[in-house]
């Protein structure tokens, strides 16, 4: 994400402009203040939603604001968050235990089912582990080219080949010193954990996370992947054979068939930005992966991405998010309040009949069939072809 920062990140900048990036003091002090009770948090902008299980929501937005629900999306309750930076993604492995992510490199974790949140990570920690991984690998290159200059005759294209890894990786450390300098300003847009234990981050500018203690500890990991130009990672997703997919910008999506431990690069075929991987389940244990992203650019493999093929989506919206329902139906949204529908079946997308023009940054189908939807304006229900249905009351 970022080299064109749209979606989440620009609804953010928008909705929030003077309290985001334009002064590394005051981005620190929002890591420091608790995010503010409201009776309108139902109403402010909401990047990301997730079922708990139970009957129960949980939604996390700007501000700092987190909102949970038990009762299928019917009433909401705000929670008690430590600081007050927009956060962009929430995982809940289990019931009780959850995280969410956001803006200046902040990490939470909740275990009372999101009612209640600690802060594991933030920006300024996350800072000095960048740090420390670029420092590291000019030490690395260093040594490598000073073991080449040690031979008697040394190679030339190896000598070559050995300073221009050094140069790179000196660029990299000073770009680290930089933005270390800039104060905690790297936003986080992604988690997924596989269970209470073991989770990844997604980021900006390349960042990945891996936890395997709960998030007691977070392992800065971007090295694991190829993607030297650190191109923003937007969203992370499981599928059924355990492999790990990962939207990127530049038309990136990263692969992983060995739990995170290393990650190949696809290309679908195009070099703007994907904002989603969705996985959609078929006969025998396979799968189709559906990558979508800016101005409706839309990509099927069925080959768990070794090839693909480009959909005709029907809009040059840029599409944000998408959900699997229950019966196999396909629901994809975005910008606009666009709402894309493919029941089973199908092999084309249909636009849902959605006045509601507000933008769209999450939806996750509910117990009872209908869509929950997050967005500028907050909380929403539709049915299950994408259709509005009536507003939930507000916080009482």
């Amino acid at each position: 994400m970022i080299h064109s920062i749209i979606c989440k990140r620009l609804l953010v900048f928008l909705t929030i402009a003077v309290t985001g990036f334009l002064s590394p003091v005051f981005a620190i002090d929002l890591l420091e203040m608790p995010a503010v009770q409201s009776s309108a948090a139902t109403r402010t902008l909401l990047l990301d939603l997730v079922n708990r299980g139970e009957r129960s929501f949980v939604a996390v937005g700007t501000y700092g604001v987190i909102i949970v629900s038990g009762d299928n999306g019917e009433s909401w309750v705000q929670s008690e968050v430590p600081a007050s930076v927009a956060l962009t993604g929430v995982a809940f492995p289990s019931p009780e235990s959850g995280w969410a992510v956001g803006h200046d490199g902040l990490i939470l974790h909740s275990a009372d089912g999101g009612k209640t949140w600690q802060k594991q990570l933030d920006g300024v920690q996350l800072n000095q582990q960048i740090m420390a991984v670029a420092e590291r690998i000019v030490a690395q290159f260093r040594d490598a080219l000073e073991d080449i200059e040690s031979q008697e005759e040394p190679d030339e294209m190896e000598l070559e080949d050995a300073r221009f890894q050094l140069e790179e990786a000196e660029f990299m450390l000073e770009g680290a010193t930089d933005d270390t300098a800039a104060g905690p300003v790297r936003p986080l847009l992604d988690v997924w954990f596989r269970d209470e234990q073991e989770g990844f981050v997604v980021g900006s500018y390349g960042m990945l996370l891996h936890t395997t203690d709960g998030g007691q500890n977070w392992e800065l990991v971007s090295e694991r992947m190829d993607n030297a130009e650190a191109f923003h990672l937007n969203h992370i997703t499981p599928a059924p054979d355990g492999a790990l997919y990962i939207a990127g910008e530049a038309g990136f999506v990263f692969r992983s068939t060995d739990g995170g431990a290393s990650w190949d690069s696809l290309e679908p075929g195009y070099e703007g930005s994907f904002y989603g991987v969705l996985v959609v389940p078929s006969e025998g244990g396979e799968y189709e992966l559906l990558a979508f992203g800016l101005r409706g650019h839309l990509f099927s493999s069925m080959d768990k991405g070794d090839t693909w093929t480009a959909l005709d989506s029907g809009t040059t919206i840029t599409l944000m998010s998408g959900t699997l329902l229950s019966d196999g139906t396909v629901m994809l949204a975005g910008q606009g309040g666009t709402i894309l529908v493919r029941k089973p079946g199908q092999q084309s997308f249909r636009p849902a009949m959605n006045p509601d023009r507000r933008p769209i940054t999450g939806l996750v189908q509910t117990d009872q069939g209908n869509v929950l939807i997050v967005g500028l304006g907050g909380i929403r229900k539709a049915d299950a072809s994408g259709s509005p249905l009536a507003a939930p009351p507000e916080k009482q």
